[in-house]
């Protein structure tokens, strides 16, 4: 039969400390990416075409509404 080892203790401070690194690191890179959202700006300006994000167009109930451009 094999033997069994004893697993190993980890003393409480080890676990204290882990913990609080990998707390001040998830802090860390919540700051860093809320800054870095803040102060980047996108690559490419908003297209005519398009609504600006957070913006809805009207409702027109479903209507199709046909125009005609005249040709000079």
């Amino acid at each position: 039969m094999a033997r069994h080892r004893k697993p190993q203790t980890v003393p409480a401070v080890t676990v204290r400390a882990r913990r609080q690194l990998a707390a001040c690191l998830v802090g860390a890179s919540a700051l860093t990416a809320t800054l870095v959202s803040r102060t980047i700006t996108p690559a490419a300006p908003v297209s005519p075409d398009r609504a600006p994000a957070g913006y809805s167009l009207p409702d027109r109930g479903g209507a199709v509404e046909l125009v005609h451009a005249e040709r000079r």
